[in-house]
């Protein structure tokens, strides 16, 4: 009878046991759902914000460009750039862009022209810490809990419009360069970053 009752006892110790460990392993992974369900949202409402931030800077460069080349633009855009900054941005003449380079004086700061084989991205080092080559976007002082580690930015490349060997009348005015905007935007994680590219179609400013 001691024996049996030993026997049960025992038997009850082991599901318990095992009852507990079963408990204990859901109740990790449940935790571990947690977790994850909660990084997710994290990374979901960082890229949320960077996104909102390199299009702003987007904008920011589209009207920027459409005020120094007299395009009609779609918002409203102000303040109107420098004359400097307007000579800089002629998109016949590209007087503001160097070959190989990125403009860092006030004129001339965010207009890239990098050599072949390398993107105004990379000349610019634009989704850097700090980069003295591109325009900043000034820091929003709306009051909210995640703020971006960076201030959004932007850069201006000029592209042809023709293709290479494209045929062209002779005296035919020179058509105006195209202008590829690079923006980039920041999240409260300084890993998470949006960049977005646009291409924008000026004017042709009459001489």
């Amino acid at each position: 009878m001691l024996t049996s009752q030993t026997h049960d006892r025992g038997f009850s110790i082991i599901l318990v046991i095992g009852a507990l460990s079963t408990i204990s392993l859901l109740m990790v992974a449940a935790l571990h759902l947690v977790q994850d369900h909660r990084r997710r949202s994290s990374l979901f409402a960082d890229h949320a914000l960077a996104l909102q931030e390199a299009e702003a800077a987007l904008a920011v460069a589209e009207c920027e460009l459409a005020l120094a080349t007299d395009t009609p633009s779609l918002g409203d855009c102000t303040p109107a750039p420098s004359a400097a900054r307007i000579t800089a941005l002629n998109p016949i003449n590209l007087a503001g862009f160097v070959r190989g380079h990125c403009g860092q004086d006030t004129p001339r700061r965010g207009l890239c022209w990098p050599a072949e084989g390398l993107s105004a991205q990379a000349l610019a080092g634009l989704a850097g810490t700090t980069s003295s080559n591109a325009v900043p976007l000034p820091r929003t002082t709306t009051v909210s809990p995640r703020q971006p580690m960076r201030n959004a930015r932007y850069i201006i490349e000029p592209i042809p419009d023709t293709q290479v060997g494209q045929w062209v009348d002779a005296g035919t005015p020179p058509s105006p360069w195209l202008f590829r905007i690079t923006a980039v935007g920041f999240s409260a994680d300084e890993h998470v970053n949006v960049l977005l590219q646009t291409v924008y179609r000026p004017r042709a400013i009459q001489p």
